[in-house]
C-alpha cells in the first residue's frame, strides 16, 4: 500500500528583474507524480512576478490551451504551486507550517531571488476546479469540476472545428 505522504516541494528562482528564471516542483516521497518537474517553464519562463500572480485557471488555459485532462490538471497544479510560493515572497500569504505554501528558504542576492518550501497538496487541489478531472475522489464537487472542465475544453475546441470545416 502506498504511503500517505503527499508532500510536494517547490523551488522557484527569479532573475534580477523578478522574472521566472527556473523552478522545480517535485514529490518528497511516494504518491502520484506532479508531471515534469518544470512542466510550465516553456510557457512561463521569463514571465514577470506580477504576470505570474495575475493568472487564473481560465486565463492560463485561454493563453495555453490544453486538450488532455491529466495534462490540464498537472499544468494548473504547477501554476498554483508557483503562485503559492510567489504569494509568500510578496507578503500576500504568511508561508507558515499549515499554510498552502510553507516557506523553508527565501534568499536574495544581486542576480536572483530564490523561494522554496512545501506545498499543501490538499489545499492546492481544492484551488484547481474541484480536482480538475483527476477522478480520484469521486465526490460531487469533483464531478461538478470535471463537468466545468469538460465544457471549458469543448468551448476551446468549437472554434477549431468551425475553422477546419
Amino acid at each position: 500500500m502506498p504511503c500517505k505522504d503527499v508532500t510536494e516541494l517547490i523551488r522557484v528562482v527569479l532573475d534580477e528583474g523578478d522574472c521566472l528564471k527556473e523552478y522545480v516542483f517535485a514529490k518528497r516521497s511516494c504518491g502520484q507524480g506532479v508531471g515534469a518537474e518544470s512542466l510550465l517553464i516553456g510557457q512561463l519562463g521569463g514571465a514577470s512576478l506580477e504576470a505570474l500572480l495575475a493568472y487564473t485557471a481560465e486565463s492560463f488555459l485561454s493563453e495555453f490551451p490544453i486538450q488532455d485532462e491529466l495534462e490540464e490538471f498537472l499544468s494548473l497544479k504547477h501554476l498554483f504551486a508557483l503562485q503559492g510560493a510567489l504569494e509568500v515572497l510578496t507578503g500576500k500569504e504568511p508561508g507558515r507550517a499549515g499554510d498552502p505554501f510553507a516557506a523553508s528558504e527565501i534568499t536574495f542576492d544581486a542576480d536572483e531571488t530564490i523561494v522554496a518550501g512545501r506545498i499543501g497538496v490538499d489545499l492546492l487541489v481544492e484551488k484547481i476546479q474541484a480536482c480538475g478531472g483527476c477522478a480520484s475522489c469521486g465526490s460531487e464537487k469533483a464531478e461538478a469540476g470535471r463537468e466545468t472542465n469538460r465544457k471549458r475544453r469543448e468551448s476551446r475546441e468549437a472554434p477549431l472545428a468551425t475553422a477546419q470545416a
